[in-house]
């Protein structure tokens, strides 16, 4: 049960992530300014753990949250202008987009940003601690290639190209490693993580498969730095084409050159700065083709080229105080939408168009539509 009591003393309220912004929704007074932040479309989310769990089920409780926050909602940010238009479909759905609001932007897309953290600082780490390896010369070779995939394996990890293309890769390049951190996610659905590890388990390179696990975020730092070059394989989907992929962001913070499929935004954007290798999606021949070549490079010390476009990337294009510009303009001039002037599809709205046509045209102009539409 949710406590609508809300101090009207508050300015603006901000809803982080489709829930928190549909609790947000629930609980912001009319005359109270809302900025919700869907990253990430929830629709396409829904549609890939469906897709494992072989169920329409989840879509429904998505939509029912969705559709309540655009109701609400002032104003809206995507995670990519692919969800941007995602987003104003949806509105447009529910009778949100209007004559009204012709000159009225209220959907943004505002990417996730790269941000350094106190956390992130070798400084803030004491000397021993930051010294100490955690796999590069302990678990693998002084003179290995190490290729890491950060983070958890989402239903969008197409982790059937990924051990494809890494094993073809270790047969060519016997001093190249796989090292992987996270694993498997609550909520999520996992049988694509279980079958990844049972054909590693399988492969006759097992033992240049590394996987740390969740580690703690003041050592994710040494992952960056013991690793050569950093790996993210998606399926071709929705979710890819409309979603977030903060792996890449971080590879971007840590100048860590990339290998990546296609269709994500920030994927295609780090093809064409040219701060990694963009290849299609669901094609394991050309992800070992991108593995071989930058390993080749690695091993020669010849990646400042990825390493110098990754660095552009972070301060230039995913810079916050860029991308953030219209959440300042809202805190400096928050405005509350116009609700009034919405569009349902009612029986009444039909009857309205109805007589506005008559009015418009006239009665035998009319009546020829008639004919030609129902006769």
């Amino acid at each position: 049960r949710i406590d609508n009591k809300i101090d009207n003393k508050i300015d603006i309220i901000f809803g982080i992530n489709t829930f928190p912004s549909f609790i947000a929704a629930q609980i912001c007074p009319q005359n109270t300014p809302l900025w919700t932040d869907l990253n990430g479309w929830i629709m396409a989310e829904s549609q890939a753990r469906g897709f494992f769990e072989k169920t329409n089920i989840h879509f429904a409780n998505a939509w029912r949250q969705e559709k309540f926050i655009l109701k609400r909602a002032d104003k809206i940010s995507t995670v990519s202008t692919a969800q941007k238009f995602c987003t104003i479909g949806e509105m447009a759905s529910i009778g949100n987009i209007t004559f009204q609001n012709f000159h009225t932007i209220n959907v943004y897309s505002l990417p996730n940003t790269t941000e350094f953290f106190k956390t992130d600082k070798q400084d803030n780490i004491d000397t021993k601690k930051r010294t100490q390896k955690l796999f590069k010369g302990v678990k693998t070779p002084k003179e290995s290639i190490i290729i890491s995939h950060i983070g958890g394996y989402n239903n969008w990890v197409d982790t059937s190209t990924l051990f494809t293309a890494i094993d073809n890769a270790m047969s060519t390049c016997p001093y190249l490693y796989f090292v992987s951190t996270g694993g498997a996610i609550k909520n999520v659905s996992n049988k694509a993580f279980s079958e990844f590890l049972d054909k590693i388990d399988t492969s006759k390179h097992k033992e240049r498969y590394i996987f740390l696990g969740w580690i703690q975020t003041e050592d994710m730092h040494k992952v960056y730095q013991e690793s050569d070059i950093g790996i993210n394989i998606d399926f071709s989907c929705i979710e890819t084409q409309t979603g977030a992929r903060n792996r890449l962001n971080e590879m971007l913070k840590f100048q860590l050159p990339i290998i990546t499929t296609g269709e994500s935004e920030i994927a295609e954007n780090i093809g064409k700065y040219g701060a990694g290798e963009c290849v299609p999606n669901e094609n394991p021949n050309a992800v070992t083709t991108a593995i071989l070549k930058m390993a080749t490079m690695a091993k020669e010390s010849n990646l400042s080229q990825y390493k110098k476009k990754c660095e552009f990337m972070h301060t230039q294009i995913y810079n916050s105080k860029i991308i953030m510009q219209p959440v300042l303009d809202f805190i400096n001039t928050p405005i509350i939408r116009d609700k009034k002037n919405t569009q349902q599809n009612t029986p009444l709205l039909f009857v309205k168009n109805a007589l506005w046509y008559l009015k418009k045209n006239g009665i035998q102009q009319s009546f020829n539509k008639f004919i030609q539409r129902f006769l």
